[in-house]
């Protein structure tokens, strides 16, 4: 597989920056609003549904802005859960963090899945560098708003909001990604052994 077509000219550069910056400002807007437990499901199913249109759409824009938004749905859940850390001084209840548990998880388990059914194209990007470019994104705009709290109130409420929120965004990373790895694997193992031409 080729890689994702480079920008090649300042005004791509420029559209593939305001589609990330759009992408990532709307789910921020949207999820931060919600209660925890409606943000953590709606964030789940957003999830899934993005990660998968990401390995289908064909130009550069609409994929930088598909990895803004999932990007700003891990900080924007992440800021939720961490916001009701500071407001309940309690643990989530565990009816909800089984829920929570159950939703993320199914959601990487099935764009695992049709990650992995999917057809090859040259114009898409890898998995790997679907991976490498949320990552860069993710730990950018985590930096950005732990800086912003820094600059706004000061060093502790920095460090806490930073505690918090790293804490809450392994915690949904991890549950995306563990599944999401399994089903990718056995979708290709089912491709792969479908594909091998019977004796």
């Amino acid at each position: 597989m080729q890689d994702f077509p480079k920008a090649n000219s300042p005004q791509q550069t420029l559209w593939m920056i305001i589609g990330t910056v759009v992408g990532v400002g709307l789910t921020l807007a949207i999820f931060t609003q919600l209660p925890i437990a409606q943000a953590t499901v709606a964030g789940s199913l957003s999830l899934s549904g993005l990660i998968v249109a990401c390995a289908y759409v064909s130009r550069p824009l609409y994929w930088w802005v598909g990895v803004g938004a999932i990007a700003g749905i891990i900080i924007g859940i992440g800021g939720v859960m961490a916001g009701h850390f500071a407001a309940e001084k309690e643990p989530l209840e565990l009816e909800l963090r089984l829920t929570f548990v159950a939703f993320q998880s199914m959601a990487g388990l099935i764009a695992g899945l049709l990650l992995g059914r999917k057809v090859q194209r040259a114009h898409l990007p890898t998995l790997k560098e679907f991976i490498s470019s949320l990552s860069a994104l993710t730990v950018g705009l985590f930096a950005l708003l732990v800086t912003g709290r820094f600059v706004v109130e000061g060093l502790e409420p920095a460090r806490t909001l930073s505690s918090r929120l790293s804490v809450s965004t392994t915690i949904l990373i991890t549950l995306l990604a563990i599944p999401g790895a399994l089903g990718y694997l056995l979708s290709q193992h089912w491709k792969n052994t479908h594909s091998r031409p019977s004796r």
